[in-house]
């Protein structure tokens, strides 16, 4: 079974009931950030054939505003996902001098724990900062416990 038609049978599911919109939309958006334009507009296709079925206009209606956003919604994942394969190009030729990139692991400590010191107001988002910064100095294995004594 492809996932055309697993998609379509789980939206079939959650159409049956009224009271599974905010349902259906979480598990829309669980599912691959592709997949999702296409998600939405099996999910139109079944909103029209369900108004044409019934004759009631608010199906129809739903699936017309549904319509108009999913090219754009489309349009931001690719550029989502485009952005990040540039990135990730301009990174692959980069050489990095571990020097200079120690030098900057270095002095971002000094500024975080300085901001931790002189700001207990946002003490914890500058720990979340602190874990961030320490992770990133144990992946170029330049961690050093007694570092960031004064705050842990």
């Amino acid at each position: 079974m492809d996932n055309t038609t697993l998609y379509k049978e789980q939206l079939l599911r959650f159409l049956e009931r009224d009271d599974e919109q905010e349902a259906m939309l979480d598990w829309i958006e669980e599912l691959p950030k592709l997949d999702q334009p296409d998600v939405f507009r099996l999910l139109t296709s079944l909103l029209q054939e369900r108004g044409k079925n019934t004759g009631e206009q608010e199906w129809i209606v739903k699936a017309n505003q549904i319509t108009e956003k999913i090219d754009k919604f489309e349009e931001e994942i690719l550029d989502n996902k485009l952005d990040k394969k540039l990135f990730t190009m301009q990174l692959e030729g980069t050489e990095f001098d571990l020097d200079k990139i120690e030098l900057f692991l270095i002095k971002n400590r000094e500024d975080i724990i300085e901001k931790m010191g002189s700001n207990p107001e946002n003490y914890k988002e500058l720990l979340k900062l602190a874990t961030s910064a320490i992770n990133t100095e144990k992946s170029f294995g330049i961690y050093d416990p007694a570092n960031w004594r004064e705050i842990l």
